[in-house]
C-alpha cells in the first residue's frame, strides 16, 4: 500500500497541467463554499441583532440558505469530479501497468482518494485563507463608510473555530464525494485493456454510419460525441451543474429580495417581553396599562400544525377583546374558546388546537375586523398563518390563575406613538426598574432606525448576493474551461491524425464548435430540470410559490451563462488548434 501512496504522490507532483487543474478546482470550490458559509453568517449576524428571537423570515432564509449550500456542495462536487476524471483518463495506462504487476483494484481506487486528500491538504487551508482575506478586504471597505456603519453597525468576520472547522469539513467532504466516481472507475480498470487502449480512444462501440448529404465536420462531430464516453458525460455534467447553479443562486437572490420586500409589519410600534419562568410580569404590565399612550396588551402563543401552518393565538385583555369582537367569550367543557381573526391570516385554522401544550382550544366564531394598531403577523408571514384570538378571562377560567407556570410565555404591547424614541426610552426605564431584561422593542415609526435600514438593506442584499452570483459564475467558468482544456490535451493525437489525413483547420474548428454546441445543449437540458427542482425546494422553504421564483431573469441568466462558458470553451479549443504540431502530437506516447 505504501508503494501505491508513493507512486500516486509522485504522479500528482509530475502531473503538470492535470494536477494544476485538479488543484485549481479544489481551491475554487473551497473558496465558494467557505465564502458562502462565512459571508452568509456575517450578513446574518449583522441584520439579526438578537439571534434568540428570530423573525419568521430570518428562520426561513436560514433554512433556504442551507438548501443552497447543499446544492453548491453537489454542484462543486460535479465540477471537481470532471477534473479528477481528466486526470484518471491520462493515468489509465499507468494504472494498467500497476495492475499488471500485482496492484489490487482496491489499491487503485485508494490512489484516487489519496490524490483527493493530498489536494485537500493544500487547497483547503489556502482556500480558507483566500476567503478570509477577500471577505476582510470587502468588510473593511464597508466599515470605512460612515453611513454604512451608522445604519447597520460594523460587519464583522466570523472567526469562530467551530465555523472554520465546519467550512474545512464541508470542503473535504466535497473533494471526497467528487473523487468517488473516478475511484470506482479505477476499481474497474482491466490491465490488458488499459495497456492496449490509449486515453483518447473514447468508447469502443461501433461508429455510426454517415447519412448521405452531410459533410465531414458534421459527421466527425457526431462520431466524436457518440464515442466520447465518460469524457463527454463529464463535460455535459459540468455544464449542467453551471446552469443549475446559476439558476438556483439567481433564484435565491431574487426570492430573498422579494421576501424581504414583502415582510413589512402591519404595526408601527411593538414591544416583546419574554417570560421564561412562565409567570406573568403583572407589575410591569399593570403600570403600562395605566399610561396615557393608547396601548394594546396581548399575550401570544404559537403552534405548528402537521400541515406546516403556523397558528398564532392572541390573548387580549378583556376590554380590548370586547372592543374588537363586540361580545364577551363564554367558555365551557374545559376548553378555551377562540375566535378566528380572518383579516390577519389566510390559512384556515383548525377547530381544536392545544394551548401551552396542555390546554385545548376550540373555535366559536370568526371576525373579519383587523386587530387594533396593526397587531398580528406581517403579510408575508400571514401566507402560512392562522390567527386565533381569545380573552384573558376566558383563558384564566380554564387555567385557574393568571400566574400558572406551564410554559414559556410571550407578552406583546402594540402602540401608535407620535414619538417612538421617547416611548422607547420610557420602556427602557420601566424595565430596568422592574428587573426585566428579556424584551425587544421594534420601532417602525417614520424616522426610526428601522425605517432608515428598510431603505438601505435592499441595496446591501443586492450588492452582497450579486457578488455571490459572480463568484458562482467564475467558479463554473473555471471548472468547465479547465475540463475543456484537459479534454483537448487528451485529443491531440486524434486531431493530429485528422490534420495528417487532409482535414483543414476550418473543418476542425467547425467540428469542435458543433461538439461544443451538442454538449452545451445536453448540459442545458439536464441542468434546467435540476435547477427547477431546487427552486421548488427554495419556494417551499421561503413560503413562496414556485412560479414566483421562476422569473425570466434567473432562467435567462442560466442559459446565457452556459452559452458564454461554451463560447469561451470553443475559443480555447480553437486557440489550441493553432498551436497544434502534427509531428509532435503523433510522436508523443500515451
Amino acid at each position: 500500500m505504501k508503494a501505491i501512496w508513493f507512486i500516486t504522490l509522485r504522479q500528482l507532483r509530475r502531473g503538470g497541467w492535470r494536477s494544476a487543474l485538479a488543484l485549481g478546482s479544489a481551491l475554487l470550490s473551497t473558496v465558494l463554499l467557505s465564502g458562502t458559509l462565512l459571508g452568509g453568517q456575517a450578513l446574518f449576524d449583522l441584520l439579526v441583532a438578537d439571534s434568540d428571537h428570530l423573525s419568521p423570515l430570518g428562520l426561513l432564509v436560514r433554512s433556504a440558505a442551507g438548501i443552497v449550500t447543499l446544492f453548491l456542495l453537489l454542484a462543486t462536487g460535479v465540477l471537481i469530479r470532471s477534473s479528477f476524471s481528466a486526470s484518471l483518463a491520462q493515468r489509465v495506462r499507468m494504472l494498467g501497468q500497476l495492475a499488471s504487476v500485482g496492484a489490487t483494484r482496491r489499491q487503485l481506487r485508494a490512489s484516487v482518494y489519496l490524490e483527493a486528500a493530498a489536494l485537500g491538504l493544500i487547497a483547503i487551508p489556502a482556500g480558507l485563507l483566500l476567503t478570509l482575506t477577500g471577505l476582510s478586504v470587502a468588510f473593511s471597505f464597508l466599515n470605512a463608510n460612515e453611513a454604512f456603519v451608522e445604519q447597520f453597525g460594523r460587519i464583522l468576520l466570523p472567526l469562530s473555530p467551530a465555523l472554520l472547522g465546519f467550512c474545512a469539513l464541508v470542503a473535504l467532504l466535497d473533494l471526497l464525494l467528487a473523487a468517488h466516481g473516478p475511484a470506482r472507475q479505477a476499481f474497474r480498470v482491466e490491465p490488458m485493456s488499459a495497456l492496449r487502449r490509449p486515453a483518447d480512444a473514447g468508447s469502443p462501440r461501433r461508429a455510426l454510419r454517415w447519412p448521405a448529404g452531410t459533410d465531414a465536420p458534421v459527421q466527425l462531430a457526431r462520431r466524436s460525441l457518440a464515442r466520447a464516453g465518460s469524457r463527454s458525460r463529464s463535460l455535459s455534467a459540468g455544464i449542467a451543474a453551471c446552469v443549475a447553479a446559476l439558476l438556483v443562486c439567481t433564484g435565491f437572490v431574487n426570492a430573498v429580495s422579494k421576501a424581504y420586500a414583502a415582510d413589512v409589519p402591519t404595526y408601527r410600534y411593538r414591544v416583546d417581553i419574554w417570560s421564561y419562568s412562565g409567570s406573568r410580569p403583572n407589575a410591569a404590565l399593570a403600570e403600562i396599562a395605566g399610561w396615557e399612550e393608547p396601548l394594546l396588551l396581548t399575550e401570544e402563543t404559537e403552534y405548528w400544525t402537521d400541515a406546516g401552518t403556523l397558528t398564532v393565538t392572541y390573548i387580549l385583555e378583556d376590554a380590548d377583546f370586547l372592543a374588537w369582537y363586540g361580545a364577551p367569550l363564554e367558555g365551557g367543557g374545559g376548553e378555551i374558546p377562540c375566535v378566528a381573526a380572518t383579516a390577519g391570516s389566510t390559512a384556515e385554522s383548525a377547530e381544536q388546537l392545544p394551548l401551552y401544550q396542555t390546554f385545548s382550544t376550540r373555535l366559536v366564531g370568526r371576525c373579519d375586523t383587523p386587530l387594533p394598531y396593526g397587531a398580528g403577523p406581517s403579510p408575508y408571514t400571514a401566507r402560512n398563518c392562522a390567527l386565533r384570538v381569545t380573552s384573558r378571562s376566558a383563558v384564566e377560567a380554564v387555567t385557574g390563575s393568571e400566574n400558572f407556570t406551564l410554559d414559556n410565555r410571550t407578552f406583546r404591547i402594540y402602540a401608535d406613538p407620535a414619538d417612538g424614541g421617547a416611548l422607547s426610552q420610557r420602556f427602557h426605564t420601566l424595565f430596568a426598574a422592574q428587573g426585566i431584561d428579556q424584551y425587544l422593542i421594534t420601532d417602525c415609526t417614520p424616522g426610526s432606525q428601522w425605517a432608515q435600514q428598510r431603505t438601505a438593506i435592499p441595496l446591501l442584499l443586492e450588492v452582497f448576493f450579486g457578488g455571490f452570483v459572480v463568484l458562482v459564475l467564475a467558479f463554473c467558468a473555471a471548472g468547465v474551461l479547465g475540463t475543456v482544456s484537459g479534454s483537448l490535451a487528451l485529443r491531440r493525437r486524434e486531431l493530429a491524425l485528422l490534420r495528417s489525413a487532409g482535414a483543414t483547420l476550418a473543418q476542425l474548428r467547425r467540428m469542435l464548435a458543433l461538439e461544443a454546441a451538442g454538449t452545451a445543449a445536453a448540459g442545458v437540458l439536464i441542468g434546467l430540470p435540476v435547477g427547477f427542482f431546487f427552486l421548488w425546494l427554495l419556494g417551499r422553504a421561503l413560503w413562496t410559490d414556485f412560479f414566483t421564483l421562476l422569473a425570466p431573469l434567473p432562467v435567462l441568466t442560466a442559459v446565457l451563462g452556459a452559452a458564454l462558458i461554451c463560447a469561451l470553451a470553443v475559443l480555447l479549443s480553437l486557440r489550441g488548434l493553432r498551436r497544434l504540431s502534427i509531428t509532435e502530437a503523433l510522436s508523443i506516447g500515451e
